[in-house]
């Protein structure tokens, strides 16, 4: 299944988990009514029938009992969703973790935090918030709501037990979830538990309350029988939850050891990994008491195995191997003692050399090479993606990469990348900057520019992925300065170079994320415009005469069925009325982006060639259109 189809699908689950949600919340009201019915016939020494429910109770009862439950469940789920609201941040931090992308102390850490930017690097990601949870067991996850906010969870025992190749699997494995929508499901799932969750909680409070006299206990009764039974359904709302919860991510963990495999190329690295766990004395049963809030995002069960293998939320381990490795013969390793072995450096493949030639020297990409990737490689990655993610990787230098580390220095490596390469107008931005930014983040421009002189075109993207975690450290206040600044530098010459709106669109996207609804219209053919505006900025991107852009404009028309129009002026492509476009564009069904992003590329080919810098224009729309497109290499045929 393609990238498309799984968004697709990941919306059609969610309505559904939706539909069962509402379903267990009018099943609790039904059980609940039941109860409480009983409870008061029995108090009055009545027998109870079902069907005299009405005449017990009473209509106003009924409504109330039925209004009752259903604002407890919404609370408990809104008071959840808001708890989630910052993303895999708040899932991270609820298990211990902390930040490790600006603060890698160690080879290990370093390791892993290099391991997860090729990756990035690879499927066309922001670099996600890497966090390290000082656990010793062996486990991982991914969690947020989009690849925007999306973060990495590594254990303390996973960096210290696996070797690379094992740790590149599962965090190739995570990386899966990512792209397939996996991370939005788990966090609506755990939201929506919540508030089943809460029913039995406040039946514990009912049941447990302050005990006062014999006679207010008599009269508190019908509460203790409330209580218990709200006990009972809570926890059976919540059982029939974790029933679902468990089916759903079942699937998902054989889904994403295929794809760690498809990625590495290397059944054995996520094989291995999961060996290793099955031969540790601690496994990868995490000390977190939020562990069984969020075990179901986790690389490996979480907490001890239930007797009741229907509500395992992760497939048996010898059930994933044999899987992943069919000659297993069923022999766990001894993971107990020291495992850590420093990293070899091993000749390069035929892939790595071709691929290494590729990065050292910037090439045009054949015409259906880059159609051929909107369909072939959005969000499905391979092995010579991710060596094209490690060699581009090795292009940035040291220097550079350190200082896209540092929320200081980040500034000072975008401004650098939004200069004009006219002298003259590079002068009029730097004096610019001399005015608006600090001082400091001056100084350091200076300092990083024989570096930034010599970065290859095609690493630009790839850096500004490695700037993202570290700008997101950013307070809100330097934040706003620092957007607003890039703004200033982008309309310092009077008007929108296409390029410069491509790295801007990224970045914002990246540090942003969601749209802004008051971009948005209700205009019946607001998609359908915002479709043509797009494909007008990108017509002229490529072409200086009128003419020209006209001809390559109504190519993308005719590629998306669009009736021709005329050809907006390039004075016309404004940064806000782009963003707009962008934003409304961003809402189109899944299954309908592939042929926006086709229109695109057919709209910049021109000779049969698209140059380097046009496919960092179509790398850029397709982020914004939440459609992750890894690197294109030029020689692909």
């Amino acid at each position: 299944m393609d990238f498309f189809a799984h968004q697709d699908k990941a919306k059609q689950t969610s309505r559904l988990l939706v539909s069962l949600f509402a379903l267990a919340v009018i099943t609790l009201i039904c059980l609940t009514t039941l109860a409480t019915a009983a409870t008061v016939s029995l108090s009055h020494a009545q027998p109870f029938l079902p069907s005299e429910i009405v005449q017990v109770l009473g209509w106003e009862t009924l409504v109330s009992i039925a209004f009752c439950i259903t604002a407890i469940v919404a609370l408990g789920s809104l008071y959840k969703f808001q708890q989630l609201a910052a993303g895999g941040m708040a899932v991270a931090e609820s298990l211990g973790g902390h930040k490790l992308n600006v603060a890698a102390l160690n080879d290990r850490e370093k390791r892993a935090l290099n391991i997860v930017e090729e990756m990035a690097i690879a499927t066309g990601v922001p670099v996600p918030d890497v966090y390290l949870i000082e656990d010793e067991a062996i486990n991982a996850f991914a969690a947020g709501h989009s690849p925007t906010d999306a973060v990495i969870g590594l254990t303390r025992g996973s960096l210290e037990k696996l070797s690379r190749d094992e740790l590149q699997g599962v965090v190739a494995h995570e990386f899966s979830h990512i792209l397939n929508g996996d991370i939005r499901l788990n966090t609506q799932i755990v939201g929506l538990l919540n508030g089943i969750l809460i029913i039995g909680l406040l039946g514990h409070w009912l049941f447990r309350g302050p005990s006062a006299s014999g006679r207010a206990t008599i009269v508190r009764l019908p509460l203790l029988g409330l209580g218990l039974a709200l006990i009972v359904f809570g926890y059976a709302g919540t059982l029939l939850g974790n029933l679902i919860k468990a089916a759903v991510s079942r699937q998902r963990e054989f889904l994403a050891d295929a794809s760690a495999v498809q990625f590495t190329r290397n059944n054995l690295g996520i094989a291995n990994a999961l060996k290793k766990i099955g031969g540790y004395n601690l496994g990868s049963e995490l000390s977190s008491p939020s562990a069984i809030e969020f075990g179901h995002i986790l690389f490996a069960a979480g907490m001890k195995r239930s007797l009741l293998s229907l509500l395992a939320t992760h497939p048996p381990l010898p059930v994933r191997i044999a899987r992943l490795e069919p000659a297993w013969k069923g022999l766990y390793p001894d993971t107990n003692a020291d495992c850590w072995k420093e990293d070899k450096p091993q000749p390069p493949t035929a892939v790595e050399s071709q691929i290494a030639q590729f990065s050292a020297a910037v090439t045009p990409t054949p015409f259906q090479a880059a159609l051929d990737a909107v369909d072939n490689s959005i969000a499905r990655v391979n092995t010579p993606q991710v060596a094209l993610g490690h060699q581009l990787l090795a292009t940035i230098p040291s220097t550079i990469q350190q200082a896209a580390h540092d929320p200081f220095s980040a500034r000072a490596l975008i401004y650098h990348l939004l200069l004009h390469t006219d002298k003259s107008e590079q002068r009029r931005q730097l004096e610019l900057l001399a005015k608006i930014a600090h001082p400091a983040v001056i100084r350091e421009m200076q300092k990083l520019k024989p570096q930034m002189q010599a970065l290859p075109s095609n690493a630009r993207l790839a850096l500004i992925d490695l700037c993202i975690p570290a700008l997101r450290a950013l307070v809100p206040q330097q934040y706003q300065i620092f957007k607003r600044n890039l703004i200033k530098l982008l309309h310092s010459d009077g008007k929108i170079e296409i390029w410069e709106w491509a790295l801007y669109r990224v970045l914002i996207h990246a540090l942003e994320g969601s749209p802004d609804r008051q971009r948005l219209s209700t205009r019946k053919n607001a998609g359908k415009d915002a479709s043509r505006f797009i494909l007008a900025a990108i017509a002229h991107s490529g072409n200086n005469e009128y003419l020209p852009a006209k001809r390559a404009y109504e190519k993308g028309l005719f590629a998306l069925s669009l009736e021709i129009t005329p050809l907006p002026s390039k004075a016309d492509i404004t940064l806000p009325r782009l963003d707009k476009a962008i934003t409304i564009a961003k809402l189109t069904p899944p299954l309908e982006k592939p042929q926006l992003l086709k229109a695109v590329v057919i709209t910049l080919n021109l000779n049969g060639l698209i140059e380097a810098e046009e496919i960092e224009l179509l790398r850029a729309v397709a982020d914004s259109l939440d459609c992750p497109m890894p690197p294109i290499m030029g020689n692909e045929n």
